[in-house]
């Protein structure tokens, strides 16, 4: 008796064994088919922090719950030159993300050290209209030579922003050309307030000058225009109304933000990403809105500023493939506008800047309007392997000429000597 139910119990372990393995082997098989497969990670390092790295959570979680497939999980490093710094640490020690934000100037430098991955595969995947859809300003800074090696992401105009409460009470309209602006300035100064003030530098609106004026300060083949006699008498239009009391840097300062927004001048040229800064700053009392960068010598120009998106060396197939998923959702009308309308950056496309939903914004939000309308004369600078060098040396340059009185013509004169031979050191890379 008790061995027969010995037996008993030894058959129905054996039993319940062989119902578990079934149960087990079949959790196994629907794990193979997909169904309960965990996403790819698709890490994403980003330079943004604040109101604008909530903002892209937002977007990210959009394309996130669209499909099953891929999990994109940003990690900010709270500024870009942090961003560049963990890069530079990250691909020596092999640990570099899939994704990461990068300023479209820095593109040459990255593929010469290897960081970064070719996109033409990704872009071959999009039609002709898709790709004529995105602003040519923006598209151009994506690539080096024939290839693409990012894409556009968190791009912005410079834009006019204008202190109508002042116009108002001196009898001035808004200024259509530099020459309009100028003397304005003439009557403003006599009252204690500046016409043009700028952020630290007018290194941006200098190229926008010279844009305007039909030169490239440093062409594609490499051909240095930065001391011509335009690039100079540009220079000179700035520097001769800070002197004559209608232009005013921001200095220490940085940005010229605050003086805005107090008065101090009746026009402000910035990034059109600024708007968030100057809404939260800017008494309810004030009355502004926006306007494009006045003309200059009969033309327009603003350079886009902003970040791209690339894809580092080191990941997978499958990350790729999900990197290049995640990509195309930002180019779509949906993400686009959308990130335009949380942020003040402009959509990258032009399907996007004409949707219901972002023409409904912008009759709501007119402030936005001026950086829409200065995308078709917007244009990307010319980036080349140590342009990040070179740009130290331009700041440094226009710094000399508001700081230390270094006259124009001397300043730009030493930085073409000093591009001429980051260009010449780095010929054949």
């Amino acid at each position: 008796m008790k061995k027969s139910r010995i037996i008993a119990i030894l058959a129905m372990i054996s039993t319940l064994c062989v119902f578990l393995t079934a149960c087990g082997s079949k959790k196994a098989s629907t794990s193979d088919q997909g169904t309960t497969k965990t996403p790819v990670k698709i890490s994403f390092w980003t330079g943004l922090a604040g109101p604008y790295e909530k903002n892209l959570n937002k977007v990210i979680t959009d394309f996130n719950n669209s499909q099953k497939k891929y999990k994109v999980v940003a990690t900010s490093q709270e500024t870009y030159d942090k961003l560049n710094q963990k890069v530079m640490a990250a691909a020596k020690s092999n640990s570099l993300p899939v994704l990461g934000m990068a300023s479209y100037t820095s593109l040459p430098d990255y593929k010469n050290n290897g960081f970064i991955e070719n996109l033409n595969a990704m872009y071959k995947g999009m039609s002709a209209s898709q790709k004529k859809d995105i602003y040519s300003a923006f598209l151009s800074g994506s690539k080096i030579g024939n290839s693409y090696y990012s894409i556009p992401f968190s791009k912005s105009t410079r834009v006019m922003y204008v202190n109508e409460d002042i116009l108002k009470k001196y009898n001035l309209e808004i200024p259509k050309t530099w020459e309009q602006m100028r003397k304005d300035g003439e009557v403003l100064k006599e009252h204690g307030i500046y016409a043009y003030g700028f952020d630290q530098s007018f290194q941006m609106e200098w190229e926008g000058l010279l844009h305007a004026a039909g030169v490239t300060p440093i062409t594609s083949t490499g051909k240095v225009n930065l001391s011509s006699s335009k690039a100079v008498t540009a220079a000179n239009f700035v520097l001769d109304m800070i002197k004559d009391g209608t232009a005013k840097s921001a200095g220490s300062d940085i940005y010229w933000t605050n003086s805005f927004v107090n008065g101090k001048s009746a026009f402000y040229i910035g990034s059109s990403a600024g708007m968030t800064a100057i809404k939260q700053v800017a008494p309810s009392s004030l009355n502004w809105t926006t306007a494009v960068v006045p003309s200059y010598e009969g033309k327009s120009g603003t350079e886009v500023a902003g970040n791209d998106i690339v894809l580092f060396k080191g990941a997978s197939q499958e990350q790729k493939q999900g990197a290049y998923a995640f990509m195309k959702y930002l180019l779509t009308s949906k993400a686009t506008t959308k990130w335009a309308m949380l942020t003040g950056y402009v959509p990258l496309t032009k399907s996007a800047v004409k949707s219901k939903e972002y023409q409904a914004f912008l009759k709501s939000n007119k402030r936005a309007k001026a950086a829409v309308e200065s995308l078709p004369d917007s244009f990307s600078t010319k980036s080349f392997v140590g342009y990040n060098e070179y740009y130290t040396d331009e700041l440094n340059a226009f710094d000399s000429m508001l700081t230390k009185q270094t006259p124009a013509k001397d300043a730009l004169t030493n930085l073409a000597k000093q591009a001429k031979k980051i260009i010449s050191d780095n010929k054949n890379n």
